[in-house]
């Protein structure tokens, strides 16, 4: 048979093919899981239900919304609000919920969706639920309402803050009496159930609770009946419901072919895991001592009856397997007070045997409340008046507990948090308690050992984060690993290293600068590289890494537009090239090709504005406007340098501009003075007299155009 290996508690069991893929239960936890079996053969693959089956959060969805409907934390349901999910099993998924009319927890199982379409099961579910919730006894576990919401049917059952009985098992051995005071709850349990016709149907370790005092309490009465009804009318197929290893025959037969002794017979399979640490896997199953040289023999005789193939070889009632066992109890403990040397009695506190002189020691354990020593048979402390075995089966219960809490801690890593877990069970006096406890320290080594492999992990890690220049990482994965761990790897050094290689590359950005303001861009990018190999994340390198490229951009835009200036240049546009490197100017200011380029502008301009002054002045000389001439070649002159050969020629050409616009100011002056100093009614060729006036005139008039022209030449020429 191929082996299969639980993924919850990593214990490994046979499977069959008759046990199916779908729900299969780990017979050492008790949790359902499905099974992927190869195509080419091998053992199947055992995938966990809370992984492929349910949300990340715990809570359906996927896969299983069409039988359940989606169902969220906060959801209410009836009243009652979902908090958290506590299991699925094959035919329900059960939560944690709040009654909100109390206040108070509450276990809520949800049953599917599938019901809600067959009328039957609706009459069932009302007429079976109100037998159900007749149901009060200590040892089993009382339903509190039930309800419907649109097509979901639910119980709301009491809520036990406590561990299960496959828990229990899954975490060490239960010591003889607390096993024997478990199954006589069982066992009252089931005679009380059995008085008022319920048969449970489904009993395993799984429903087989615990609550904070350490008190039986069994779930899920009738439920395993309720559904089996309520499928049976789809197909008329035979139904098998419960689970396999803990059924007996008949029901798997048919699930109306059980009675009272169907229950028996699940008890005794569930004693016969208890002891043995497996679940029957034929009939008759071999004797548990002989599995487990720590069974009583006479505990034999007991779980085989209850094993029987045929219903009619066992225990016709509840009450007979109830006093079966309180017989064994009854007699355990007379067995007890008997030396294991000569087999002769001795009163309770005698450590030596009376008889034979042998050591008794090895009868005796600490109480658990008190410490007192007693007897291990004995149930009332002699020192404290204590129940000792109800006191061992709380302190049973909560092991277990712990030893869960430390593994969930240990899987997310917290190996320090589970160490202090364990290190309460080592600390539970006892012998009883004695293989708990090193269980317990075997756990605590091997959480050492994955704490120690975790640290070095990490520091591998750290170290090669620090290699790549990942420093901020580095330093918070290396931060850590405690004091005690980081020692043997160096680690202060390492931190110190890597706050070393901080402070270097901060140093180094600070010159990033100046070399950008002195536009060494080759440098400022080297010395950025050098910062991001020691510091790949260092503060303020991403940043300068955008100037950088900034100001690498901006130059190649300037390197466009300069190109394009002398692109204008050379094809003298000007006035294009003025606004082409207008861009750089404003970004680049004192970039030296600019300055360049814009004194070329600049000179050229000038230049053009010179030949455009020569220019005009020509044209207005040609035109006869020869004071505009002056005034544009005299202009011209100032702007021309010294040494340009130039200056004498427009020097000549302003002297003959000046005399021409002298001369045609006294071609119009002259007619004009002769015109004025002529006397009214003078004409040439008239008296004497006149004639006198007229060459006095003409005299004054040259005397006139001399003065002009000496005051030309003072003033201009």
């Amino acid at each position: 048979m191929p082996g299969v290996t639980c993924p919850y508690c990593d214990g490994e069991f046979d499977w069959t093919e008759g046990m199916g893929v779908e729900s299969v239960e780990c017979p050492l936890c008790n949790k359902a899981m499905d099974l992927v079996v190869p195509e080419g053969g091998g053992p199947p693959e055992a995938r966990a239900k809370l992984t492929t089956a349910w949300g990340t959060d715990g809570f359906v969805s996927g896969t299983k919304q069409a039988q359940y409907g989606e169902i969220r934390k906060g959801d209410v349901l009836g009243g009652f609000r979902i908090e958290e999910m506590l299991g699925a099993g094959a035919m329900a998924v059960v939560y944690k919920a709040t009654q909100l009319s109390l206040d108070r927890p509450v276990a809520l199982k949800i049953l599917p969706k599938e019901f809600a379409e067959r009328t039957s099961f609706v009459r069932q579910f009302d007429s079976e639920t109100d037998l159900l919730a007749s149901l009060n006894h200590p040892n089993i576990v009382s339903i509190i309402d039930r309800g419907r919401e649109g097509d979901t049917y639910f119980f709301a059952m009491e809520f036990i803050e406590g561990t299960t009985l496959g828990e229990m098992l899954a975490a060490g051995e239960l010591d003889e009496e607390s096993f024997i005071r478990i199954m006589e709850q069982c066992a009252e349990a089931l005679v009380y159930a059995h008085s008022k016709d319920i048969i449970h149907r489904d009993l395993k370790p799984a429903n087989i609770m615990f609550n904070d005092q350490g008190i039986v309490k069994i779930a899920d009465f009738g439920v395993a009946g309720l559904i089996a009804e309520a499928r049976a009318e789809s197909g008329g197929k035979r139904k098998v419901m419960g689970t396999r290893g803990y059924m007996p025959p008949e029901q798997e037969v048919h699930i109306n072919r059980t009675d009272e002794r169907s229950d028996i017979f699940a008890l005794g399979a569930v004693m016969y895991r208890s002891l043995t640490e497996t679940i029957p896997d034929h009939l008759p199953p071999e004797r548990p001592s002989s599995l487990n040289p720590d069974v009583d023999p006479r505990l034999d005789r007991i779980i085989l009856k209850c094993l029987e193939v045929s219903p009619g070889q066992r225990y016709q009632t509840a009450r007979e397997l109830s006093d079966a066992l309180k017989a064994y109890h009854r007699e355990l403990t007379r067995a007890h007070e008997v030396c294991p040397a000569c087999k002769k009695e001795n009163p309770p506190t005698q450590r030596t045997c009376l008889h034979c002189g042998a050591d008794l020691s090895e009868l005796f354990d600490v109480c658990p409340n008190c410490g007192a020593e007693n007897r291990v048979d004995v149930d009332i402390c002699m020192s404290c008046g204590t129940s000792v075995s109800q006191h061992r089966q709380r302190i049973s219960v909560k092991i277990s507990r712990t030893e869960e809490r430390a593994r969930k801690l240990a899987v997310r890593k917290h190996y320090e948090e589970a160490i202090e877990e364990l290190g309460q069970i080592v600390s539970v006096r006892g012998k009883v308690f004695q293989r708990m406890r090193e269980k317990a320290e075997r756990l605590i080594a091997t959480y050492r050992g994955e704490r120690d492999a975790y640290y070095r992990q990490r520091v591998a890690e750290g170290r090669k984060m620090a290699e790549a220049g990942r420093l901020n990482e580095a330093l918070d994965r290396l931060q850590e690993v405690p004091e005690d761990a980081a020692e043997p790897h160096g680690v202060k050094v390492l931190i110190l290293d890597v706050k070393s290689r901080m402070e270097e590359a901060k140093g180094k950005l600070q010159g990033f600068g100046p070399l950008l303001e002195a536009r060494k861009l080759d440098k400022a990018g080297q010395l950025l590289d050098e910062v991001g190999s020691i510091w790949a994340d260092c503060p303020g390198l991403e940043g300068a890494r955008g100037q950088l490229r900034g100001t690498r951009e901006t130059e190649q835009m300037v390197t466009y537009e300069l190109g394009e200036v002398r692109k204008h240049l050379q094809e003298g546009k000007l006035a294009e090239a003025r606004q082409a490197i207008e861009f750089a100017m404003s970004t680049m200011p004192d970039n030296q090709q600019v300055r360049e380029l814009l004194a070329e502008i600049e000179r050229r301009q000038e230049i053009a504005l010179l030949k455009n002054a020569i220019a005009a002045g020509n044209r207005a000389f040609e035109e006869g406007r020869f004071s505009d001439a002056v005034r544009l070649w005299s202009a011209a002159h100032e702007k021309l340098p010294g040494e340009d050969p130039r200056r004498k020629k427009l020097a000549e050409n302003v002297a003959v501009a000046r005399r021409r616009s002298l001369e045609t100011e006294v071609v119009k002056l002259q007619p004009a003075r002769v015109v004025a100093l002529r006397p009214r009614g003078v004409v040439p060729g008239g008296s004497p007299r006149g004639l006198l006036v007229y060459l006095l005139a003409g005299v004054l008039g040259a005397i006139a155009l001399v003065a002009a022209l000496v005051l030309w030449l003072v003033l201009g020429g």
